[in-house]
C-alpha cells in the first residue's frame, strides 16, 4: 500500500514537471549533464524530443564514457538534435587523458559554425589550428582555448576574423607573423573588450607581438613558453582600463593596471605603458623588484612615468611573497614617490 502511494505521489510529481512550458523545461535541463538531459527522452512522450532543442551543449569529461563511446554519443547528440535551433554555448572539454581524432573535433566545430554558436569553450589534449571556418564565425561572441597538455600548441592565425567577438581566452597560444616580422592578430576584431592570453610562443620569423585594438578593456598577457626572448611587444589599446601581467615564477594580480614582472630591466619600461590608468595595483614584490631596479640605475636618472589620469595607486601584499615589512618605510616611500612623481593627486590605499 505504501509503495503504490509513493509511485502515485511520483507519477504526480513527474507530470507537474511535465507541465511546465517548454522554455522552463529546457533552462532545467541546462544544468544537468548532457547524458543526463538526453536520458529524459524516455520519461514519456512529453520528454521524447525536448533534448533535441538544448541551446547549450556541454561534452565533457564528466560524461564518463571510454574514447569510442564518447565519440559515438556526441556524433549522435549532433545528429539527432533538431537542426533548426541554434546553439547558444558549446562547450568541448575532454580532459588530460580523453584522446579526440580530429575529425571529430573539426565535425563538432563546423556543427556549432553552421548552427550560429555564440559562446565557444575548448579544452582538451591535442595541436589545434584554427580552421577558416572557425575564424570567420559571425556569431561568436566569446572563445575560450586551452590545452591540458604543455607540449602542445593552438596556432593562431594572421587574422581573426571575427566580427562580433567581445571575449578571447587563449592558452598555449603560438602567433604567425602577419607583416613581415610582425604578429598583429586582433586588430581585425572590432568588438573586441576583453583579451587573456595566459602563454604564448612566436614562430621564429616573428620579432614583434603587437596588441592592437581601439575598443579593447580588459587585457592580461601571460609569459612567453621559450623563456627570455629577443621580441618586443607593442600595446595600443587606447581605451584599456584592466592591465594584468602574469610573470613566469611569481603570482599575478588582476586588477584594474595589475603589475608582476619578472625580470628587473622590464617593470620600469611597463610602467611607462600605463601613462592612461585610473587605478592601478602593485604587489610587494613590485616594490622590491623596483626598488632594486632603480638602484642600479639610480633613481634621480630614470626617468619616472607620467600618470596624468591616476586616481589611486594600490599597494598589495601577495601570499608567499616579499612582506612590506621586510622593507624599509624610507625605501618603500622612495618608490612610491618615483612612482607618483607626476601624479600629485592620487591617493595611496594599502590592501590584503
Amino acid at each position: 500500500m505504501m509503495k503504490m502511494k509513493r509511485q502515485r505521489e511520483e507519477d504526480r510529481d513527474r507530470d507537474s514537471l511535465s507541465n511546465l512550458p517548454d522554455e522552463v523545461l529546457l533552462h532545467i535541463m541546462k544544468s544537468i549533464s548532457i547524458k543526463d538531459a538526453v536520458q529524459t527522452c524516455v520519461l514519456s512522450k512529453r520528454w521524447k524530443d525536448l533534448w533535441k532543442d538544448l541551446t547549450f551543449l556541454n561534452f565533457d569529461k564528466t560524461i564518463g564514457f571510454d574514447d569510442s563511446i564518447f565519440n559515438m554519443f556526441v556524433s549522435s547528440v549532433l545528429s539527432n538534435r533538431h537542426h533548426s535551433t541554434s546553439i547558444h554555448r558549446l562547450d568541448f572539454i575532454t580532459g588530460r587523458h580523453r584522446c579526440i581524432g580530429s575529425e571529430l573535433f573539426n565535425s563538432v566545430m563546423s556543427y556549432a559554425v553552421l548552427h550560429n554558436v555564440q559562446q565557444l569553450t575548448i579544452c582538451m589534449q591535442s595541436n589545434l589550428v584554427f580552421e577558416p571556418i572557425w575564424f570567420s564565425c559571425r556569431s561568436l561572441t566569446s572563445l575560450k582555448v586551452s590545452l591540458t597538455n604543455y607540449t602542445q600548441r593552438v596556432v593562431v592565425p594572421k587574422y581573426l576574423q571575427l566580427p562580433a567577438l567581445k571575449i578571447l581566452h587563449l592558452d598555449l597560444a603560438v602567433f604567425t607573423a602577419s607583416d613581415n616580422d610582425c604578429a598583429d592578430p586582433f586588430s581585425t576584431c572590432n568588438m573586441l573588450t576583453t583579451l587573456f592570453i595566459r602563454s604564448f610562443r612566436l614562430d621564429d620569423d616573428v620579432k614583434i607581438l603587437r596588441i592592437s585594438n581601439s575598443n579593447l578593456s580588459s587585457l592580461t598577457i601571460g609569459h612567453h613558453l621559450s623563456g627570455p626572448p629577443p621580441y618586443q611587444i607593442e600595446i595600443a589599446t587606447p581605451n584599456v582600463k584592466s592591465l594584468t601581467i602574469i610573470g613566469f615564477r611569481r603570482h599575478s594580480t588582476t586588477t584594474d593596471a595589475g603589475l608582476d614582472v619578472r625580470t628587473d630591466s622590464v617593470i620600469v619600461n611597463w610602467l611607462h605603458v600605463l601613462a592612461n590608468v585610473k587605478i592601478m595595483t602593485i604587489t610587494s614584490s613590485t616594490i622590491s623588484t623596483l626598488l632594486n631596479d632603480l638602484s642600479k640605475s639610480g633613481s634621480t636618472r630614470t626617468q619616472p612615468p607620467c600618470f596624468a589620469r591616476l586616481e589611486a595607486l594600490k599597494v598589495k601584499k601577495l601570499p608567499s611573497l616579499p612582506s612590506l615589512k621586510k622593507l624599509l618605510v624610507e625605501e618603500v616611500d622612495a618608490i612610491l614617490e618615483y612612482i607618483l612623481q607626476n601624479s600629485p593627486l592620487a591617493r595611496v590605499e594599502f590592501i590584503r
